[in-house]
């Protein structure tokens, strides 16, 4: 049995107005991960979103999904979206319906399933998202972050094996973000996998089990998210910072108030746990 979702071979993706999104993408997206795709705008984030949703077809190469190339016919790309949901970064351009529920529901209601699993996928979507309150609103009376947790319940409720998250959290308070972040590292159970495109370095740093690094349309990192924070060039050219914990802890080994050969804390929590050791 396969451990990949995805086999992308050279995909490459160029627009009518001759720019190119991707150029020669060769990546495999494994089941059971969560994944951090990190890059300043325009590095191609987006891009490869909408090819893993069959949004867009590639200009050359192959995408592979459980070993078989995608289908952009109506049968095969609606199979495809209710495996692999997607939730864009304007949460807009995906709510349509005149109520809250209507469009969480909408989803699960073009899958044929009964109105019982219906209900049942709507009141667990609604529940992971808290937005109980919000049921009987009409879409266009919402904040942009409460359209943002709308539309994460819309795409929840369709039960996907992969999540693709564009900017999650961009619209969203800190209490949000982070009880939503909670909930996805939930969702993976050895099968569901999560690709998260962030701008959030400390995010990705502590939520991530491997981070993809993309710019100018090409993957010019993808792997073990403590590594890449050590490499100084690399981070440069991407426009990326180190995330606070990884700094302060990075200070403290120069200090020698921690060991040189400790493993680098993730999250606010763990740096805490070494100072109190000290």
């Amino acid at each position: 049995m396969s451990t990949t979702y995805f086999d992308l071979q050279h995909v490459s993706h160029c627009y009518t107005d001759g720019t190119h999104g991707l150029t020669d993408i060769t990546l495999s997206i494994p089941k059971g991960k969560k994944i951090a795709v990190l890059g300043h705008n325009g590095a191609g984030k987006s891009t490869l979103f909408q090819h893993l949703n069959g949004i867009l077809q590639p200009t050359t190469g192959t995408i592979l999904f459980h070993e078989q190339p995608l289908q952009y016919t109506r049968k095969a790309l609606k199979a495809l979206r209710q495996q692999v949901g997607i939730v864009f970064q304007d949460a807009d351009s995906q709510l349509f319906s005149g109520t809250v529920k209507q469009d969480i529901a909408f989803g699960p209601m073009n899958l044929g399933w009964s109105t019982d699993k219906i209900e049942q996928q709507v009141a667990w979507a609604v529940a992971q998202t808290d937005v109980e309150a919000l049921l009987d609103k009409p879409i266009h009376f919402l904040s942009v972050g409460q359209k943002k947790r709308v539309a994460i319940a819309g795409v929840l409720a369709m039960e996907p094996s992969i999540l693709l998250l564009d900017e999650p959290t961009a619209g969203l308070d800190p209490f949000y973000a982070t009880k939503i972040l909670h909930y996805l590292a939930k969702l993976v159970d050895g099968e569901r996998t999560i690709l998260l495109s962030t701008h959030d370095i400390s995010l990705a740093y502590e939520w991530a089990d491997q981070i993809i690094v993309m710019e100018a349309g090409r993957i010019i990192y993808n792997g073990d998210v403590v590594a890449l924070f050590y490499e100084d060039d690399l981070l440069a050219r991407a426009h990326l910072e180190r995330p606070w914990v990884f700094d302060m802890a990075l200070a403290l080994q120069q200090k020698k108030l921690l060991p040189a050969d400790m493993p680098m804390p993730r999250s606010k929590a763990d740096l805490q746990k070494l100072i109190e050791q000290l």
